[in-house]
């Protein structure tokens, strides 16, 4: 079966609109809504400025559309983790190594978290797709939790809400702070070392809330039973 190839015309506007939209994540990213200049937006991709607002309309609109593009590859991310429901405790620590690895890994969805509360989540709080988007996590993430009550891993009364922001506070506080905590503490909190340690520190106290009164030990063999030695 023969399969029409993609005109060039319409493969050359995917390519500008795919460049537009990598230099407006990094300059909302680094600059933030109100921060972000249209002119280096321009100059960072490569495009004219009415191609800018050919493909999106307006700065608004392209804002609106980064911002909920990066909380779409978050959750698409975080839907396609495998996790053994069988081993609660497990896929509890997979799912809060991924979001600290995924949070230090991309600094500019970090800048547009921050860019959104500075705004009273503009976007966040009014976009369908996000919305939407939030209830495979919250199942998922409450699916761990009855599942770790049930075994008896985890104490009974966790709630998943609280878990989840306890766990998005440990992987970002020091990457939203990192430059005036490295600062105050004297001690650089973007050292790969340091954050190797930190995220070994993390997962132990979850663990330790998760299970505490349950009768579940941390293993001996972890890599945060070896950090707490």
């Amino acid at each position: 079966m023969s399969t029409k190839a993609t005109p060039p015309r319409k493969r050359d506007a995917d390519r500008t609109r795919a460049q537009i939209f990598r230099a407006a994540t990094r300059e909302f990213g680094q600059n933030g809504y109100a921060g972000a200049r249209i002119e280096r937006i321009v100059a960072r991709s490569g495009c004219n400025i009415r191609m800018i607002y050919h493909h999106f309309g307006s700065k608004a609109d392209l804002y609106r559309a980064v911002v909920e593009e990066a909380y779409a590859d978050l959750r698409m991310q975080e839907a396609a983790l495998n996790f053994d429901l069988s081993n609660p405790l497990g896929c509890l620590e997979q799912l809060q190594r991924f979001t600290m690895q995924y949070f230090a890994e991309h600094p500019d969805f970090e800048g547009i978290i921050r860019s959104e509360n500075d705004l009273r989540g503009r976007v966040v709080s009014t976009s369908d797709t996000i919305s939407q988007s939030r209830e495979a996590l919250n199942t998922r993430l409450a699916e761990i939790v009855r599942a770790g009550e049930r075994c008896g891993q985890f104490r009974p009364g966790i709630d998943p809400l609280d878990l989840y922001v306890t766990i998005t506070a440990l992987a970002r506080f020091h990457l939203a702070n990192g430059y005036s905590l490295s600062a105050v503490l004297g001690t650089d909190l973007r050292d790969v070392a340091w954050r190797a340690r930190w995220s070994d520190h993390a997962v132990d106290l979850i663990r330790r809330y998760v299970t505490s009164g349950s009768g579940e030990a941390p293993p001996e063999d972890s890599a945060f039973s070896a950090a707490t030695r």
